[in-house]
């Protein structure tokens, strides 16, 4: 080790309770943001499935979101039910490390581009709308959803045989074998942070900033008086720029963190010492409940904001008691 790691290893600062405390902190806040967000995923794509909604283009966005956040919550509930010892194999030993892997992480960045392309799109609507209609039809994003989710696919084919599990060692869901080029592994965190994490989200601030100044130049036309469309289009916005925002700073710290450890893993022998070892786990702890709640409260910040969501909310509850009404009748 350089002495920049014998100081740190040396240092009498005890992290046992911390990373105690940061994981009791996680099996609660993890659990609850979890049991929120699934059926808050569920719900998103019912209402974009409704017969209005799913004559929008970009309903199919937004159904393709909830389903990779569906399955980034199922990997993340059940890596607290094996941290709770509820359930005693670990999902890395079944699906292999690698999938498992590529699962958590593609499913997070498939949603981010996901985000990203339907901000950009919704931009493009602001500038030139005439031409939006003509050029974004359910087929075209239907085959922009497909091409992106090969994409990210192949991109994460070799990350199968890149990492293994190891219950005593690993830190950030996998470890990685030592046969494996170093560049390789070294430019993943990177290309991780900037391309998929970083330049998504900027992506989606910049669209949700021009959607904003588009509707106030709008309003200012208009002297304050805003179609409902208009203003529903001015809520997206804050959606869309409070999500980016969210996302941002929840995600990509993570991102970086994945990068220090692969650089320690890397140019440290993988000699790490007990109380660095700890403060790792102390982060991943924290940025899985953040990350968690990023993506369990979308559904739930639309909501609170949206007129139309809570409007096709409503109904969908309605229908439901009528249904189960009438199934109650029958019987």
């Amino acid at each position: 080790m350089n002495n920049t790691s014998i100081e740190i290893c040396s240092d009498s600062s005890d992290y046992g309770n911390a990373s105690h405390n940061s994981h009791i902190i996680w099996s609660i806040c993890g659990f609850v943001f979890i049991m929120f967000g699934i059926p808050g995923n569920l719900f998103q794509i019912l209402l974009m499935s409704n017969k209005t909604n799913r004559k929008e283009p970009t309903s199919l966005y937004w159904i393709a979101i909830a389903i990779c956040e569906i399955i980034f919550l199922a990997g993340m509930f059940w890596l607290w039910c094996v941290s709770m010892s509820i359930i005693k194999t670990d999902p890395r030993e079944i699906f292999s490390c690698g999938i498992f892997y590529s699962i958590l992480i593609g499913s997070t960045i498939l949603s981010n581009l996901y985000l990203a392309s339907m901000s950009v799109s919704r931009a493009r609507m602001t500038i030139s709308p005439i031409r939006h209609r003509l050029v974004i039809t359910r087929r075209r994003i239907f085959i922009r959803i497909l091409s992106i989710f090969i994409t990210v696919i192949i991109i994460m084919i070799p990350h199968h045989f890149y990492f293994y599990y190891d219950s005593k060692t690993t830190i950030f869901i996998c470890e990685f074998y030592a046969y494996i080029d170093q560049w390789k592994i070294h430019m993943w965190p990177f290309m991780h942070a900037v391309l998929f994490v970083s330049l998504p989200s900027i992506l989606t601030c910049i669209s949700a900033v021009i959607l904003l100044r588009n509707r106030y130049n709008h309003r200012k036309k208009q002297k304050n008086k805003l179609s409902e469309s208009a203003r529903q289009m001015e809520r997206n916005s804050v959606v869309l720029l409070c999500i980016s925002i969210a996302i941002l700073f929840s995600l990509l710290p993570t991102a970086i963190l994945e990068i220090f450890i692969v650089h320690d893993l890397l140019f440290n022998q993988r000699s790490h010492c007990t109380k660095r070892l700890k403060m790792y786990r102390i982060l991943v702890n924290w940025f899985w409940i953040f990350s968690s709640l990023t993506y369990a409260f979308k559904f739930y910040l639309r909501l609170a904001i949206s007129k139309a969501v809570r409007r096709d909310f409503s109904e969908l509850i309605r229908c439901s008691l009528r249904q189960e009404q009438n199934n109650n009748a029958q019987i």
